[in-house]
Formats: C-alpha cells, structure tokens, sequence
C-alpha cells in the first residue's frame, strides 16, 4: 500500500479520541488513547519506514475500533463519508457469511430503510407511501457504496456520501431507530405513535422487518459512524421483528393514534395556519397559538405542542391541545 498522508492520519487520530504524546522522536511521534492503546506516526511524509509505520498503526487502530485495518485506511484516505453498518444473524452460515437470498432481502431491506427515511425528512411525519421519490433520493442511493461484509455474525458496511442532504438522512434515521426501540420495548403496539414523530412510519417498520428473516425472529440492528469522528448503535433481540411488524398494522391500521407530545423547531409556517414542528404537521386554529408559532419560525426557537396524532390519509397530523414556545 501507499503511505497515507501524515496530516491525514493525524486529523483521523484527533477526532476518534487518539492525542500526541510528549516525547518526539526524528522519525516518529508517539500517539495515545485512553483505551490504553499507544501508535507510532511517521514524523513526516516521505520518510523510508513510513509505508511500514502507517501499516502498524492501521492495525493498531483497527484492534482499538474493533474492525478491519483496510476500513481504517479508507476512512483516513477518503474522510468524506459517514458509515452505516446493517447488522444480521443468518442462521447456520459461517460469521461474514449469509446465504443468498437473505443478502438480497437485506439489501432490499436497508434501501427500503432509506427511502422511508427521505420522506419523513423530505416531507415530514407519515404512516404510509406518499408519492413518487425525487431525483435526490435515487442519486442518494445510488451514490452509496457497499463494502465486503464483516464478521459478527454478517455486518454488511454502507459508506454514504458526508454531505448535507445525507447527513440528515442518516442523523434522522438514527433517531428513528431508537424511538422504535423504545417503542419494542413497551410490547404494545399503539406505543409506535411516539416513534412516527421521531420519523419512523409504517413504511420504515415494514422495510426493517426484512432483516428480521422471513419469520421476523432474528436479531438485527444498525451502527453509524459519523465523519469527523463518532459513533452511535441501535440494536433489536430475537423477536423484536415481529413486534416491529405488529407496530406498522397498527400504523396504517388505526385513525387514532393516541396522544403525543413533539418538541423541536418551528421549521414551517403557512397561511393556511397549517404549521411543521419537527417532523410533525399541525393546523392551529387559536390564533394566539399561530401567532406564536409565527414567532418561533421567525426568532429560530423551539416549540412544544401536544395533542392526538391522528392518520390523515397517508400523512400523520397533530391535533393540537396545547402550544408553548420554550426557547
């Protein structure tokens, strides 16, 4: 392999936690982690061990990340992506191994996961499909790129382009998931209202469900790593599939959903008083409250407004019981 850049490596090493150490030596300069892990840098480009030194230290770092020293050195050599990792337990296959219909499903599954997600941030809170994607979306798509799978038991890597539109995207499925989460946990299905104005829908439980197996049984999960430094996971046990599944009739099923309460920016207001909290549409009819709104749009502070999320067609909507701007 080529040397990777000294400045690159460094910059990788500052955000993921690593510092310099005191003593410098004319070649090298020692690199710590509070893990308790310690890396040699090259001093410098060019220098005649460089290509050995980065070499150790992509291993090095790899056995701290616990992952393959080749997706170190792509992170540092192309820092511009974040990272997405689908995983699934395949039953009866070796570890980074899955059997071939179950790869597809997976894959099917994850640009499922993406779509649903671009809609709730395109378009805000909804229970079902609306409309054809845009052009952004398959471009989006299109421009992931998917990895060799990894052990533990398959985890198949997704690099997704570092950019605005992306970020967000992947920032607002992160949420959803863990609201979905939460929502598996209660073991009642009316609780995944809470998780339609974190983002999810029925659309996004239906396309998880497929890393499920076609039971619905395994354990699967997600894991991101932000660029620039980061991580975070959401992980579903045995059976929670199904109860995801559960999740999403209940969904598309009731008119109702029960109350909730939403808490974020004001990112829409329109004359028609229909108003965007979040991710959460709302017609206020009190013109105090609209007022209010009004101001929070235009002074950037968040509002809280609960009420009862209800199905209105394809999209879910507040009916407002309460308006507060909170700063």
């Amino acid at each position: 392999m080529t040397a990777l850049p000294v400045d690159a490596v460094t910059r990788y090493l500052r955000a993921t936690g690593w510092y310099p150490q005191p003593q410098v030596w004319s070649t090298v300069t020692v690199w710590a982690h509070d893990g308790g892990a310690e890396v040699l840098v090259p001093a410098r480009d060019g220098t005649n061990d460089a290509e050995l030194r980065i070499r150790e230290l992509l291993h090095g770092v790899a056995a701290l990340e616990g992952r393959a020293a080749d997706d170190v050195a792509l992170d540092i050599g192309e820092p511009s992506a974040d990272m997405i990792s689908v995983h699934t337990h395949p039953p009866e296959v070796p570890s980074a191994w899955s059997p071939l219909s179950f790869a597809v499903d997976s894959l099917a599954s994850l640009i499922g996961v993406v779509h649903a997600t671009t809609r709730a941030v395109d378009q805000g809170a909804f229970i079902g499909s609306r409309g054809r994607l845009s052009n952004k979306v398959h471009d989006l798509v299109d421009r992931m790129q998917v990895g060799p799978s990894r052990a533990g038991s398959c985890v198949l890597p997704v690099r997704v382009p570092a950019e605005d539109y992306a970020r967000r995207v992947l920032a607002r499925l992160n949420t959803a998931l863990d609201a979905v989460s939460v929502a598996v946990a209660e073991e009642d299905p009316a609780a995944f209202r809470h998780a339609v104005i974190a983002g999810a829908s029925a659309d996004l439980c239906d396309a998880m469900t497929g890393l499920a197996g076609r039971k619905s049984l395994l354990p699967f999960g997600f894991s991101f790593r932000w660029a620039g430094g980061g991580t975070s996971e959401v992980m579903f046990g045995e059976r929670a599939g199904a109860r995801i599944q559960a999740g999403a009739r209940f969904l598309r099923e009731a008119t109702d959903l029960g109350p909730v309460t939403v808490t974020g920016p004001v990112w829409v207001v329109r004359e028609d008083r229909m108003v965007q909290v979040d991710t959460v549409w709302m017609r206020i009819t009190d013109l105090t409250w609209f007022d209010a709104a009004v101001t929070a749009r235009k002074e950037g502070h968040k509002a809280r407004v609960s009420g009862r999320l209800v199905s209105a067609g394809q999209r879910a909507e507040l009916k407002v019981d309460r308006f507060e701007v909170i700063g």
